[in-house]
């Protein structure tokens, strides 16, 4: 049995020691250091979710539920 060296019980993670070459950004990264996701978002070509519009469709729904049998019954 071969006795255990301190760096044989590490995990390495992310890059071994040897590579210390930098790559620089990737393609990834290109809209971050040119600011285009910054004009893709605030012009609003970038999709996002209003949720106060959902909310008040959820409660037009509710108050809708609530109010539209008391007209039915009214009427009858």
């Amino acid at each position: 049995m071969k006795p255990v060296q301190p760096d044989d019980d590490r995990i390495p993670l992310g890059r071994a020691a040897e590579d210390d070459r930098d790559l620089g950004p990737d393609d990834r990264d290109r809209d971050l250091m040119d600011g285009s996701w910054e004009q893709r978002y605030y012009s609003g070509q970038l999709r996002t979710r209003d949720w106060n519009t959902i909310a008040l469709g959820i409660a037009l729904i509710v108050v809708i539920a609530l109010v539209l049998p008391m007209l039915l019954v009214a009427l009858r």
